[in-house]
């Protein structure tokens, strides 16, 4: 295995996962006091559409090259006959869903009132031609994915602070957003020959690699029903007004679980190579000690979020998103559950091979979410769709959870539990004094957030929870 250690890749993840936070989320606070939720309704509906034919056009190959190009890292030729491919059927796929796209916005009047939006996010599904990003995470260069993240973010943030003045700029947000993309997937295709990648042309079987990327894409595909449907329902039912208030809440707790996963999104790889070598108990191992991190950090985080959701709302978004407060409350329960099906359904399933697994547990998940939806929405709105989320993903982890047990033993401390739930208790009593005496939304979040903290980790420090011992051990050892 390369020199790079779980725990480094872990910390550069976390730095661009955590980029990956701080970005949409200076943007998105930005941009909502300027398109307010009709604004932000609009154009979320249009990357709502264009997202259906990117991930139709990534026939799964970002999860399924990451994990093949970690099993063949080693051997250069072995790699480049890998990677050329996985580019062309991509680049085929791409073509076919880029046409297929452009020609739906055309075709259909629904699109009329917003076609130059449309066309411009449609730029999306292009770029996936180019897309590359799988390679790098097999190869596990986390380091230069969380710098390229970093000084391609930074640019795209000024641009929204140049060019988003009014309601009108919407579609300059939709452009800026799109270069974002464009940038990432350039740098990555340019960086492409410091690693001695050649496409190759001859030899090649494409054939070999479609049926599992089939499944994937079912799996993927179920996925992005009930993640994407959600708002396409919303948008047709109530409006975008609610799709706003939808999205916005949706982003939050979407962002914080992206940073927190970034702990075990370096685990398919790893896992892969253990896995490969017949290394079960060295996979438990990981698993186990991923799967204490995240719910470490994941208890907190739901407890402050679902005790304080109004301040936050109204504190990044203004006061005009107050309705998607409670939209918030609910969503917050996605935190554990998302997190853990990527753990154990993404990580685990994949590692071993278990598509067709995956393939029932995203499909459950969507046929329950499409279910739930049609009943809830037109009763609740957007707080319809957010109650939907939580039990499609709770069937989704829970099924997770069982499949992945058969192949990983997980392993948790007593004391550890015993510790989280003390310190969870005494947070609680922290965060409610916090809201009760203090009257100022941002000053109630920030203060949450800070006396929250110090208490949850303090008490966790106090009692000497295992977890914190492990963590500061492999700190030290790097």
């Amino acid at each position: 295995m390369s020199s790079k250690s779980l725990l480094s890749n872990s910390l550069y993840n976390l730095l661009y996962r955590g980029l990956n936070v701080l970005f949409p989320l200076v943007t998105v606070t930005y941009v909502s006091r300027i398109l307010l939720a009709e604004g932000v309704g609009r154009v979320t509906s249009a990357q709502n559409v264009v997202q259906y034919f990117v991930v139709l056009a990534a026939l799964g190959i970002p999860n399924y090259g990451i994990r093949e190009i970690a099993k063949n890292k080693e051997s250069e030729q072995e790699r480049n006959k890998l990677f050329s491919e996985l580019f062309f059927i991509n680049l085929i796929s791409t073509f076919i869903f880029t046409v297929a796209y452009y020609t739906m916005i055309v075709v259909f009047p629904r699109f009329e009132n917003d076609y130059f939006l449309h066309l411009i996010v449609g730029t999306s599904v292009v770029l996936n031609a180019i897309n590359v990003d799988w390679f790098y995470q097999g190869m596990e260069e986390y380091h230069y994915i969380a710098i390229r993240s970093f000084i391609i973010k930074i640019i795209s943030l000024v641009l929204i602070f140049i060019f988003i003045r009014n309601l009108d700029d919407l579609v300059w947000y939709a452009g800026i957003s799109c270069f974002a993309i464009c940038g990432n997937n350039i740098l990555n295709v340019l960086k492409l020959r410091k690693f001695n990648v050649r496409l190759q042309f001859k030899g090649l079987c494409l054939k070999k690699h479609m049926k599992p990327l089939m499944y994937l894409l079912a799996s993927v595909i179920s996925v992005e029903l009930y993640t994407l449907l959600d708002t396409t329902m919303v948008s047709a039912i109530c409006g975008n007004e609610e799709v706003g208030y939808y999205t916005n809440a949706m982003k939050l707790i979407k962002l914080l679980i992206t940073f927190v996963t970034a702990i075990g999104g370096v685990l398919l790889p790893r896992l892969s190579y253990h896995h490969k070598l017949g290394e079960e108990k060295e996979c438990s191992n990981i698993v186990s000690m991923v799967f204490s991190i995240m719910l470490f950090v994941f208890v907190p985080c739901q407890i402050g979020i679902f005790m304080i959701s109004d301040e936050i709302i109204c504190g990044l978004f203004g006061s005009s998103f107050l309705q998607a407060g409670v939209t918030l409350k609910i969503a917050s329960f996605l935190i554990c559950t998302l997190g853990f099906s990527n753990l154990f359904g993404t990580q685990v399933l994949l590692t071993y091979g278990k598509e067709k697994l995956l393939l029932v547990t995203t499909f459950t998940g969507a046929i329950s979410n499409i279910a739930m939806n049609a009943i809830l929405i037109p009763m609740y709105a957007q707080n319809g769709a957010a109650f939907a989320s939580v039990i499609s993903e709770t069937l989704v982890t829970l099924l997770s959870v069982i499949f992945a047990s058969k192949f990983i033993k997980l392993k948790v401390d007593k004391k550890y539990i015993f510790c989280v739930i003390i310190s969870s208790l005494a947070m609680i009593g922290v965060v409610a004094a916090v809201d009760m005496w203090i009257d100022n939304n941002i000053l109630t979040m920030v203060l949450a957030i800070i006396f929250g903290a110090i208490v949850y980790f303090g008490i966790n420090i106090i009692a000497k929870n295992p977890i914190i011992n492990t963590v500061k051990q492999n700190l030290m050892n790097k």
